[in-house]
């Protein structure tokens, strides 16, 4: 993705297809991915970093203009509804990771015990679960946080290494195995992945329950306060990050303003970020992981 302001994203840069191999094999016993889990070296870096958190108003978007959610969504209930839960699979979803890659054992053992038994704790209303049984759509909510996610600390921190960056796709998809996505599903290497979201990029379209729930995601107050508080930013943010097409589509206009403000984040982002004390900087996925935290009933 890349905006129209700035530098061609880094995720542009597609792998190099004679040196991408494929990631380890999945571990599939709890035992083995609780030890999995433990043995996360670029993942808990990359993550720590909350900042990464203001581009999940683009993944909500890109996820909100796949064809197929339209689908489940006309099976379930109505637009608000989509909103409502798309915005608590989000939160849920930055719960699970954060409570795997940074929790306790005993907190990483419980909710992987829920996930296997079909039981993962929701966050906001309770209803994330919509596309729990829909492996296409969640494997594109999950390569939505992967690449904007990916993106944005690459906007920050500089283009990360070959090296580094094959790791965190083979660490990323461990997690996609903790969630139980199905085998199979998630793609085994990089190149596979851009390919399958250059595939998804093109068939996106903004439809009329698209576009409202974008304006329901612009006015929804059902947001913590201090991401209500910083709501502006968070917008020039998703408007800079979209790919062109889409965010014309969505009758999001880069202007003069969003860019100035674009361009503001990305200063502070980059020159006094990463000087900020750790617990300001990691407090977004603290917060949502403290969420789910009490739903784990871990003494």
């Amino acid at each position: 993705m890349s905006s129209t302001s700035s530098p061609p994203s880094p995720l542009e840069e597609k792998p190099d297809v004679s040196h991408d191999g494929a990631i380890d094999a999945p571990a599939t016993s709890g035992s083995g991915r609780l030890h999995a889990l433990e043995q996360l070296e670029i993942l808990p870096q990359m993550l720590q970093e909350g900042i990464l958190f203001a581009g999940s108003g683009a993944a909500l978007l890109l996820q909100a203009a796949l064809p197929a959610i339209r689908d489940v969504e006309t099976e379930n209930g109505t637009n608000e509804a989509l909103a409502t839960e798309l915005l608590d699979a989000l939160q849920a979803h930055l719960g699970y990771i954060s409570t795997l890659v940074f929790g306790t054992r005993d907190e990483r053992k419980t909710l992987l015990d829920m996930f296997s038994n079909e039981k993962a704790p929701g966050l906001g209303g309770g209803r994330n679960n919509r596309f729990a049984h829909h492996p296409a759509l969640q494997k594109w909510m999950a390569a939505t946080l992967y690449a904007t996610a990916t993106d944005f600390y690459q906007r920050v921190y500089g283009r990360v290494d070959y090296q580094t960056a094959q790791r965190a796709y083979s660490e990323f998809g461990l997690l996609m195995n903790c969630l139980s996505i199905p085998p199979g599903t998630w793609p085994e290497t990089r190149q596979a992945f851009w390919s399958y979201w250059d595939d998804q990029i093109h068939s996106l379209t903004v439809s009329t329950d698209a576009a409202q729930f974008a304006k329901e995601l612009r006015e929804s107050k059902d947001m913590p306060k201090w991401v209500q508080n910083m709501k502006p930013f968070l917008r020039a943010v998703t408007i800079e990050m979209l790919p062109p097409n889409l965010r014309d589509s969505y009758g999001l206009k880069s202007t003069v303003s969003t860019r100035a403000l674009y361009r503001t984040w990305m200063g502070f982002s980059v020159a006094v970020y990463p000087a900020m004390p750790n617990k300001w900087r990691g407090y977004p996925l603290r917060y949502y992981q403290d969420k789910l935290r009490g739903k784990l009933n871990v003494v």
